[in-house]
């Protein structure tokens, strides 16, 4: 006898379900549906932080950076996502101006921190060194809002190759390329190219910058210890700010009036020291990594720029005492 399992009937429920559940979006916090015309409130408290204020139909949204007060008002209204006045920090209201049912959704922004973006991975030196060919299309370029650059050079060079010999000091260049290469991917930095004698680094982080220029003015004395050659001195510069990413030369190149400056700092650079801009300077996390350093603040005129530049310089004296503490 031949055995046939009885069918199973279910009732097919109708409506919406998000995939996988709730676990797999920890970044929602509210969902809050509302029907066409009303408004409607709940008690919840959210963290300060950065969040983003949408419907889960198709329209606009808000970035909201809340410091715990009162929550905004959010209103729905001709396909757009608007904010108001709250009442009480301890409440949210949702209001529907539309003809439909709208579901407000509030999602936090904390994982933007964590997010490994484009601008980032092109500033990882393993990244450049995987992925070299993968650049921009001829013609495009890429905005980006902020990103940290070092220059250096070596001081009088050209004294350098007439003094030392033309092999041997281009021996002795490689030799100090791949020093601060090194150094610039120990701080989650890369090189963008080199110049003749000069190098142009970029930084995701202000702070790595900063670090990855102090680190290569106190191992270049070590480096010219063992070199068992005259010393070279390297002159260094900081900046950060706004640019573009253009591909240049089949490699991702960085351009702007950011660029311009971080090279004009370089310049001011004596040899030894590191020429700091006053943007870079004033980052918070830059600013703790300076504590215990004596920062020279100066000016210069600078060829290609109407104002008077003002930037700080880290003396090879302050560079020497707070490495002498560890040593």
């Amino acid at each position: 006898m031949t055995f046939h399992p009885a069918p199973t009937v279910r009732e097919v429920i109708d409506g919406e379900f998000c995939l996988f559940g709730s676990m797999t979006t920890p970044h929602v916090k509210v969902q809050v549906t509302v029907e066409p015309g009303e408004s409607r409130e709940i008690e919840a408290r959210l963290r300060p932080g950065d969040y983003r204020l949408r419907t889960l139909e198709i329209g606009g949204e808000q970035m909201l950076s809340y410091g715990g007060e009162a929550f905004p008002r959010v209103t729905a209204e001709g396909g757009n996502v608007t904010v108001g006045e709250g009442e009480d920090a301890g409440r949210m209201t949702f209001v529907n101006h539309e003809a439909r049912r709208r579901i407000f959704i509030v999602e936090s922004r904390e994982w933007v921190h964590d997010a490994l973006i484009a601008h980032r991975v092109t500033t990882m030196q393993s990244f450049r060194d995987l992925f070299g060919e993968d650049v921009l299309r001829p013609g495009d370029e890429v905005g980006i809002s902020q990103i940290s650059l070092l220059f250096t050079d070596l001081r009088n060079s050209t004294e350098f190759y007439e003094r030392v010999g033309d092999a041997p000091a281009y021996h002795l260049v490689r030799e100090h390329f791949a020093l601060l290469a090194g150094i610039c991917r120990r701080h989650n930095g890369t090189i963008v190219k080199t110049i003749g004698d000069a190098v142009m680094g970029a930084f995701s982080d202000p702070a790595d910058a900063m670090r990855a220029a102090i680190d290569i003015q106190t191992e270049i004395e070590d480096f010219n210890a063992q070199s068992g050659s005259e010393p070279i001195v390297v002159k260094a510069g900081v900046h950060c700010g706004p640019c573009i990413s253009v591909t240049l030369n089949e490699r991702l190149d960085y351009f702007g009036g950011t660029v311009n400056l971080a090279s004009r700092l370089q310049g001011q650079s004596t040899g030894g020291d590191i020429v700091v801009s006053r943007e870079l300077a004033a980052d918070p996390a830059v600013a703790t990594v300076l504590t215990d350093y004596e920062l020279e603040p100066n000016s210069s005129e600078s060829r290609g720029f109407s104002d008077v530049v003002m930037f700080y310089r880290l003396t090879p004296e302050s560079l020497r005492a707070k490495r002498s503490i560890f040593n």
